[in-house]
């Protein structure tokens, strides 16, 4: 049993935590409370989407002008996934691994404080991908939006649901082969 781990939940990182989780190569891992935060937020968006009438942007919703055009629950899925897909337009220079790394692991911390409605499985799954080193290729160029992360954070997502390259065992590969 390794105990050269990090532990991630809504307390604030310090930068030797970050400095030792780069040089150290340590897994990451979501504590109790982090898990029963994001399991209570899911329930409050699962209540909130039996609720036929209302609108949730981006959620049950189009993007932009179509904020207000009702998405049908049989489509949820699909509409989340082409969001995905649509962003995932990234060129150039691949992120080097060791960035991509602290990427996944970033992600978890901020899904740790439990705000964003995510499944846990979702969660786990990252968590699995930094631990295995199954590192989502990801590349420099092509970010949307004003705050520059839409691309990268859809690259580092496509695995998720399939999609995309990873580097494993020294290896690119398509997501389907790992």
């Amino acid at each position: 049993m390794s105990y050269n781990y990090l532990p991630l939940d809504r307390h604030p990182m310090d930068f030797d935590q970050v400095k030792n989780l780069i040089a150290y190569s340590q897994d990451v891992s979501i504590t109790f409370d982090a898990h029963e935060r994001i399991v209570k937020c899911r329930k409050y968006l699962d209540k909130l989407m039996q609720q036929p009438d209302k609108l949730y942007y981006g959620i049950n919703t189009g993007f932009g002008f179509l904020q207000h055009v009702k998405i049908n629950d049989e489509q949820v899925e699909q509409l989340q996934a082409n969001l995905l897909m649509s962003h995932a337009c990234g060129m150039g220079e691949e992120v080097p691994l060791p960035i991509v790394k602290l990427m996944l692991a970033l992600k978890i911390k901020s899904l740790s404080y439990g705000y964003s409605g995510v499944q846990i499985d979702t969660v786990k799954r990252l968590t699995e991908m930094h631990n295995e080193n199954i590192l989502p290729v990801i590349y420099t160029q092509g970010s949307l939006g004003a705050s520059g992360d839409l691309a990268p954070l859809s690259h580092m997502s496509l695995p998720l649901i399939g999609l995309g390259e990873v580097w494993y065992n020294e290896e690119k590969r398509k997501t389907t082969t790992v």
